[in-house]
């Protein structure tokens, strides 16, 4: 299941200071002002509507997985659907509900109770949510670009250097609940780029689309890979309470047991 549902991570220039009075009209203080209330918003995210799109290229070639959600944060329900070009379940559907995933594959409902800690929960949690960005923000705060639109704002960071990579390797290891393979991985390998733009609703705040960009080379063979996610955002905190169907909730077998 974890293999199936991924997480969608990745990861991803510098504001130009100067004497000029010819350069960016954007003062820093604007561009931090307006990252700390986007930050306040993005916390106070309780549901919304979601669609990420995770490409990953390597070999002169691009696999695709979508994933499509509608969600509330408190108590937390999930009702998604994965489009996953390559793994072995290309489409199916899904419910979380609290620590149940109910789940549509093959023509038939079947559902699974969770542990208290499940990884699961907290990476969907972090997908639907847009953790990973509101991460990534709080790291290059002082070295985001700010472009304003006359209805929204775009934060952005396009860079190669320590900074980047550093954000990178962070947003991945979060994703991998720091596990000590991940840091191994990560060792072998040199973020070659990073690019992040955030996009905010101009009065609200609230994200309506986050765009991360990764590519790394492998140092030993020095093959290239990129990571591209975009999330695009609609209904934030407007989602009307739902519920699991009770036909599904009621009369999807159990697949497992979990110690609690």
């Amino acid at each position: 299941m974890k293999k199936v549902i991924i997480a969608a991570v990745a990861v991803m220039g510098i504001v130009l200071a100067g004497c000029s009075s010819k350069q960016s009209t954007n003062k820093p203080s604007d561009t931090v002002t307006i990252v700390n209330h986007a930050q306040k918003a993005a916390h106070g995210i309780k549901s919304g509507n979601v669609v990420l799109v995770n490409k990953n290229t390597q070999n002169k070639k691009t696999s695709t997985g979508k994933f499509t959600a509608k969600f509330h944060l408190d108590p937390m329900i999930v009702q998604a659907k994965l489009n996953n070009a390559t793994g072995l379940v290309k489409n199916y559907d899904y419910f979380i509900d609290g620590r149940t995933v109910y789940i549509h594959a093959d023509n038939s409902w079947s559902k699974q109770r969770l542990p208290k800690k499940s990884p699961l929960i907290k990476s969907v949690r972090r997908q639907v949510s847009g953790s990973a960005a509101v991460k990534a923000m709080q790291y290059l705060k002082k070295h985001l670009k700010l472009q304003k639109n006359q209805t929204t704002d775009v934060l952005s960071y396009n860079g190669h250097g320590k900074l980047g990579s550093m954000v990178a390797k962070k947003l991945i290891l979060a994703e991998a609940n720091n596990s000590e393979s991940t840091k191994n991985v990560l060792k072998k390998v040199t973020i070659t780029k990073f690019v992040y733009k955030y996009t905010l609703n101009k009065k609200t705040y609230l994200p309506t689309n986050t765009y991360i960009y990764m590519q790394y080379q492998d140092k030993s063979s020095k093959k290239s890979i990129t990571e591209e996610v975009t999330s695009t955002y609609s209904n934030v905190n407007q989602v009307k309470k739902f519920k699991v169907p009770d036909a599904i909730k009621h009369n999807a077998p159990s697949t497992n047991q979990v110690n609690e």
